[in-house]
């Protein structure tokens, strides 16, 4: 066993002692205890249902879960419809024995030496650590998570120079067309909400490569908080439609492409993307007829406010608790009471909007705004951000105040 001193355990030579193994689903279940839904097994993949508490609403086919064994370490990830969550042996274990994410969708810390400890223990043959000895490594993870609570701070508040000094990034954007690259410059006429006026007013823009940072040659979004402090910024991949493209035609053979690329440390399900905007324009009749409406991305939420209809946005497809209860306190606060679902029409958002609704309604009334059926299925695959004036005014606001 290769294993050095000081508690140093080779992972990576675990994982691939582990694959050596034809079991290795079966060997993690029996190890944590976890009764297996059927496994449907080729000499390159186990399949199985996802009996993971993902935050998904309806149950999963029976080879949702895909875990490639035919490499020299296993990778595991989930097609159900909307989900994304993947990753290496170490993290199906967690997964198989917390039937959850690790903190900050990563293993590291407490939570990597624990599963690397009871990878060690699987590969010896070992049993796994007691219930007690769980128990006590639960409670010291509790103990620090209730000490020190994720939160996010201003950039003009960080303890870190260079930080405070992002608080002017946007200072080197660049909002005129004729001035942008090719891709970005196509990137806004595809938008046309993405006007000079809307760009200064959200704080985004095309950052050159020039422009000495992580997110350069990217368009950049800012992310105020409720009073319009900057909490980071974040940036849109413009080579995104082309490099998924070719994911897809690889057959998955390496990590998806990202359609946005976040600051490190950023707790983004702690927010709400658009607040200050919404909280200075949502007008009292507004909020009575639309509630607080609620949608994926910043673009949907900028092309809605061109024409004349505040929301905010998750920057997801799911809905985290967290912002879940800050909609119903901007719902309370407000007096309107209601939050309105307003995700994307294509399958990753319908079922995401199922979840944000079952989520929601713990806390308050919730209801969606439109559906694939909606105006003889004109929407169906659609986004937020493509919805014009006159779609708002004589198809969906009429149904949405119809609801009322």
């Amino acid at each position: 066993m290769n294993e050095r001193k000081h508690g140093y355990i080779d992972v990576d030579s675990l994982q691939r002692e582990l694959a050596s193994q034809d079991d290795v689903v079966e060997r993690i279940a029996t190890f944590y205890n976890v009764q297996l839904s059927q496994l449907h097994q080729t000499q390159q993949e186990t399949r199985m249902a996802c009996g993971f508490d993902c935050g998904k609403t309806e149950a999963t086919s029976d080879r949702a879960i895909s875990v490639k064994t035919d490499g020299d370490v296993p990778l595991w990830r989930c097609f159900h419809l909307g989900c994304t969550v993947r990753g290496n042996i170490l993290s199906l274990m967690h997964w198989t024995k917390h039937n959850r994410a690790p903190s900050g969708n990563r293993l590291q810390g407490a939570e990597f030496r624990e599963i690397a400890s009871d990878l060690a223990a699987l590969v010896r043959g070992e049993d796994r650590p007691t219930a007690a000895g769980d128990e006590e490594a639960a409670s010291k993870q509790d103990e620090q998570s209730v000490s020190e609570p994720p939160v996010n701070v201003a950039l003009k508040d960080s303890e870190n120079e260079r930080a405070r000094a992002l608080v002017t990034l946007d200072e080197k954007f660049v909002r005129d067309v004729a001035e942008m690259n090719p891709k970005a410059a196509a990137y806004i006429r595809q938008r046309p909400y993405l006007t000079p006026e809307m760009m200064e007013q959200y704080r985004c823009g095309y950052l050159p490569s020039s422009g000495g940072s992580l997110l350069r040659g990217q368009f950049v979004y800012s992310w105020p908080d409720a009073e319009g402090n900057i909490l980071t910024w974040f940036g849109r991949n413009l080579n995104y439609e082309e490099q998924h493209r070719k994911w897809k035609r690889s057959g998955d053979s390496k990590d998806e492409p990202h359609k946005f690329r976040f600051v490190k440390g950023f707790h983004r399900g702690l927010e709400l993307y658009g607040e200050t905007q919404f909280n200075a324009e949502a007008s009292d009749s507004r909020l009575q007829e639309n509630g607080i409406i609620v949608v994926e991305g910043p673009n949907d939420v900028m092309a809605l406010n061109a024409i004349g209809v505040p929301a905010v946005a998750v920057c997801s497809n799911t809905i985290t608790t967290e912002q879940a209860d800050k909609l119903a306190s901007i719902a309370e606060r407000t007096g309107c009471g209601t939050v309105s679902v307003m995700f994307d029409l294509d399958r990753e958002g319908i079922n995401g909007s199922q979840q944000a609704i079952l989520e929601i309604a713990k806390r308050c009334r919730t209801r969606f705004v439109w559906t694939t059926e909606l105006a003889g299925g004109q929407f169906k695959g659609r986004q937020p951000e493509s919805v014009t004036i006159e779609e708002w005014e004589t198809a969906i606001h009429p149904a949405l105040i119809a609801v009322l």
